[in-house]
C-alpha cells in the first residue's frame, strides 16, 4: 500500500487519533486521586476515523459497537468497565457522519456503509472481518481487513469522503455500499431509513438520497479508478437490475431489506478508489463537493487534510513539553475541534444559505469549556454559532440542549436548562460580533414562553424552583445572563424583570448543610457533584454555607483532603470522569485558596490523562473532556457567561495563544514537576496579586508571568474572582 502518511513539521505530527478510543489504562492513583469515584463508564468513547477541524464528514471502520460505531463495546452506562459486545476488534467496512466521544445519546449515524469485496458476486457483504494493522494522524485513517487481506485508506474535505481499497494481487475487487445501515448493531439501536432513492448517472458513477431520523443525505458517488460492472444490490447480496432507479416507498423496518450499491474492479489486484460527496440540501451540491476532490487527488487531499489541523492546532503553541505530554495536549486540542460539526450552507429545514451546526451532542459538556475555546481562538466561527442558535431558537421557538441530525433540539431536557443563554452572553464577554439587540430580545421571549416553549423557565418565574434542583441553578445563571446583556444594551425593562429572577438559586440548597438539597433526581451525579458548581452569586453561595471556612472544609471532603465524620456521606469528586463537577477544582479561587486548586489540577493531570488507547478518564463527550485540559494544562480556565477568566497553574513553562490581533502569552518561571504552586504574578511586567484575569486582559499582545514554587505561598489569597449580586 502506497505511503499517504504525509510528514509535516505542524503540531498536526503530535495528534494520536487512537487516544481514548479503548477502556482506560491510566497511571495508578496517589494520594487524593484514589478516593475519586467513576459515575459513567472509564472509557472516551473516542474513534480514530478521518475527518476535518469541525467536519460536516467522518470516515472509520465500523463494527456497529457502542458508542460511535467503532471498536468492540457493548452498551455501557455505569461506572464499571465495559463489556464486550464482539470478542474481536472487527469491521463490517467504513462508514461515514461519526460522533465523538458521546455517550447514549441515541442517535449515531454511521451512514453508507462501504465494504471491500473479494468473494463471488456479492459474496461478503454484512460479513465481519478481523480489523488489523491500523494506522492514523489527523485527517487520515488507515487499516487492513483480515480475512480478504484488502488494506484500505480514507480521508476526507469539508463535504465528502475518499476511499482507496488494494486488493490482493489475484482477487478482482469490488465494493458494496450499503445504503440502508444507520445507527449501531445493536438491540435497538440500529436506524432504518423512511425512504430512499437512487439512479446511475453511468457505470462508474451514482447519485441518489436516503432519508434517516427526519433529515435526508443526499450523496453522490464517483470511481475514478477502471471499473467493469456496477449495479444494485438488495437483500444480502443479490443482485438485482442494473442502472435503474430505485425507489423505497415505505418506512424500511428491522425485518425489511437491506439494499445498496455495489462495483467491480476491471482486474485482479487493481485498486478500487472511489468518491463520495455529501449534503443536506439537495443532490447539486455533492457534485461540487466532488470536483473539489478531483483537483486535489487523493494525495492532495491527505495534502490538505494535514494543512488544515495543521493551521488549527498550531493556533496554541507549548514550549518545554516532554514529547508525551505534546502528544496529550495537541491530541486534546484535536478532539476539542472536532465538534459541534460544521454544515454551513447546509440547513436542511430551511434550505437558506448561513452557518448551521449539527453534533451539539453534550451541549452541557462543551458551553464549560469548548464553546469558550474555540470562540477564543476563531472569533468568526463565534459569529457563525451566534446567528445559528438564533436561527434554531426562531424556527423551534426554544433555544437548543443538544442538536443532532435529527431535529429535535430539547430532547435531552434532563440533562441541562438554559445553556444557551450563558453561551450567548459569553460570546459577548469575548467580543464575539453579532446583532445582541435581537439575541436579547429572544433570550427574553424564549424564557418568557412567548415564542411557545417556556417550559422550565416559566415554572421557574412561577414556584422560584424547578426540578431536578441542578435546573434552578441553570436558570438562576440564565437570567442572571439576560440582565447583563440587557444591562450593556441599555433595557432597564429586561434587566429588573431578569435580575429579580436571578436570585432564586438559593432555594435549591438545604440550609444547614451548604449543599444542594439531596432530594432530587440529579443526572449523572449527587448533590454534592452540583453543589460547587460556578455560579454568578459565588459570595452569596459561600455565605450560604456558613463562610470561606465551611466552605473550604466541604470542597477538602469533596477532594478526598479530609475524610467524612462518622456516619457522613460524601459523594466525591468524578475526576473528569463525567461533567457535572468539571469545574469544581477552581471552585477553591473564591475562597482564597489558590493552593488547594493547584493540588487538584495536578492530581487530575498526573493520574487522569495519559497517551493510549485508554488515556482518557471517561467520556470526551464531545471534546468538554479535553477542551477542560488544554485550559487546566495552559493555567487558565474560563467561567462561562462572566467576563472574567481564572488563573490555575500551568503543565508547561510557556504556552501562547494566537489570538486574533497578536499572542497571549503565559510564562511560568521556575517551573517543575513539583512546583505547582504560584508564588508571585506579572500582568504585562506589573505585579498582579489576584487569580483571574478581566476578560478586557486575556486578550491580544498580553503576557501574564507566574513565578512557580513547591511550596504553598500567600499569592491571592486576599482577592476573590469577582461576584456579582452579593
Amino acid at each position: 500500500m502506497p505511503d499517504s502518511t504525509t510528514t509535516t513539521s505542524g503540531n498536526s505530527r503530535w495528534v494520536d487519533p487512537f487516544l481514548g478510543n479503548f477502556t482506560r489504562e491510566l497511571p495508578e492513583p496517589q494520594g487524593i486521586a484514589k478516593k475519586w469515584w467513576c459515575a459513567k463508564p472509564p472509557v472516551g468513547n473516542t474513534h480514530p476515523g478521518a475527518t476535518m477541524p469541525f467536519g460536516m464528514v467522518s470516515a472509520c471502520a465500523y463494527s456497529g459497537a457502542y458508542v460511535s460505531g467503532y471498536g468492540q463495546y457493548d452498551v455501557s452506562l455505569t461506572g464499571e468497565p465495559p463489556q464486550l459486545y464482539f470478542d474481536r476488534h472487527e469491521a463490517l467496512g467504513i462508514a461515514h457522519f461519526q460522533q465523538s466521544g458521546t455517550g447514549r445519546i441515541r442517535s449515531y449515524y454511521n451512514y453508507l456503509l462501504t465494504t471491500p469485496l473479494v468473494g463471488d458476486g456479492l459474496e461478503g457483504v454484512g460479513k465481519r472481518y478481523g480489523l488489523i494493522n491500523e494506522s492514523a494522524k489527523a485527517g487520515y485513517y488507515s487499516g487492513e481487513f483480515e480475512e480478504s487481506a484488502v488494506k484500505f485508506e480514507v480521508a476526507c474535505t469539508e463535504r465528502a469522503a475518499v476511499h482507496r481499497y488494494h486488493f490482493p494481487s489475484n482477487k478482482t475487487g469490488k465494493v458494496a455500499i450499503d445504503l440502508s445501515n444507520g445507527g449501531l448493531r445493536i438491540e435497538g439501536m440500529e436506524v432504518y431509513p423512511n425512504k430512499a432513492n437512487m439512479e446511475f448517472l453511468s457505470p462508474s458513477e451514482c447519485w441518489g438520497s436516503v432519508r434517516f431520523e427526519g433529515v435526508t443525505v443526499y450523496f453522490r458517488i464517483q470511481v475514478v479508478t477502471p471499473i467493469a460492472d456496477s449495479g444494485y444490490w438488495k437483500n444480502d447480496g443479490q443482485k438485482v437490475a442494473n442502472r435503474i432507479e430505485y425507489s423505497l416507498k415505505k418506512k424500511v423496518r428491522k425485518s425489511e431489506e437491506r439494499f445498496g450499491l455495489w462495483f467491480e474492479a476491471q482486474d485482479p489486484g487493481q485498486p478500487l478508489e472511489l468518491h463520495i460527496g455529501f449534503s443536506t440540501r439537495n443532490l447539486d451540491r455533492p457534485a461540487k463537493a466532488l470536483a473539489d476532490v478531483a483537483e486535489l487527488g487523493f494525495d492532495g487531499v491527505i495534502e490538505q487534510a494535514t494543512e488544515r489541523w495543521d493551521s488549527v492546532l498550531d493556533k496554541i503553541e507549548i514550549e518545554g513539553a516532554s514529547p508525551e505530554q505534546q502528544q496529550q495536549f495537541y491530541t486534546a486540542l484535536y478532539h476539542a475541534t472536532l465538534k459541534p460539526a460544521n454544515f454551513y450552507d447546509e440547513n436542511p429545514f430551511t434550505k437558506k444559505a448561513g452557518p448551521f451546526f449539527f453534533d451539539l451532542s453534550t451541549l452541557w459538556d462543551l458551553y464549560k469549556t469548548q464553546l469558550p475555546l474555540a470562540m477564543t481562538l476563531w472569533p468568526e466561527w463565534g459569529k457563525d454559532f451566534v446567528e445559528f442558535l438564533v436561527e434554531v431558537a426562531q424556527r423551534e421557538g426554544a433555544f437548543p440542549v443538544s442538536y443532532l441530525m435529527n431535529n429535535l433540539p430539547e430532547c435531552f431536557a434532563k440533562q441541562a436548562t438554559g445553556l444557551c443563554h450563558m453561551i450567548l452572553t459569553d460570546a459577548k464577554n469575548r467580543g464575539i460580533e453579532g446583532d445582541w439587540e435581537s439575541v436579547l430580545n429572544l433570550l427574553h421571549k424564549t424564557s418568557l414562553g412567548s415564542l411557545g416553549r417556556g417550559g422550565k423557565f416559566e415554572e421557574y418565574a412561577n414556584h422560584s424552583i424547578v426540578q431536578p434542583l441542578s435546573h434552578t441553578l441553570d436558570i438562576a445563571f440564565a437570567n442572571y445572563c439576560i440582565a447583563q446583556l440587557a444591562k450593556i444594551e441599555g433595557n432597564e425593562l429586561i434587566y429588573r424583570e431578569a435580575i429579580a429572577l436571578a436570585d432564586h438559586w438559593r432555594n435549591a440548597f438545604a440550609p444547614n448543610t451548604g449543599l444542594l438539597k439531596e432530594e432530587s433526581d440529579y443526572y449523572e451525579g449527587e448533590n454534592w457533584n452540583y453543589s460547587f458548581r460556578f455560579i454568578h452569586d459565588m459570595v452569596g453561595r459561600i455565605k450560604l454555607a456558613g463562610g470561606e471556612d465551611q466552605f473550604v472544609a466541604l470542597l477538602d471532603k469533596f477532594f478526598g483532603f479530609t475524610a467524612p465524620t462518622e456516619d457522613e456521606i460524601v459523594h466525591p469528586f468524578e475526576g473528569l470522569n463525567n461533567e457535572p463537577d468539571m469545574e469544581a477544582p477552581y471552585t477553591y479561587l473564591f475562597a482564597g485558596r489558590h493552593d488547594r486548586t493547584a493540588e487538584v489540577i495536578h492530581h487530575v493531570m498526573t493520574y487522569q490523562f495519559t497517551t493510549g488507547r485508554g488515556g482518557l478518564p471517561g467520556n470526551e463527550d464531545s471534546g468538554g473532556l479535553s477542551s477542560w485540559y488544554v485550559w487546566s494544562a495552559m493555567g487558565v480556565f474560563p467561567v462561562t457567561g462572566l467576563p472574567f477568566m481564572l488563573i490555575g497553574t500551568p503543565l508547561y513553562p510557556k504556552s501562547v495563544i494566537k489570538m486574533r490581533g497578536g499572542d497571549f502569552t503565559i510564562i511560568a518561571h521556575n517551573h517543575g514537576a513539583d512546583r505547582i504552586y504560584v508564588k508571585s504574578a506579572l500582568l504585562n511586567g506589573s505585579p498582579l496579586d489576584r487569580c483571574y484575569l478581566k476578560i478586557s486582559e486575556f486578550s491580544a499582545e498580553a503576557i501574564l508571568e507566574l513565578k512557580m514554587s513547591d511550596t504553598p505561598s500567600e499569592w491571592a489569597k486576599d482577592t476573590r474572582p469577582p461576584s456579582f449580586i452579593s
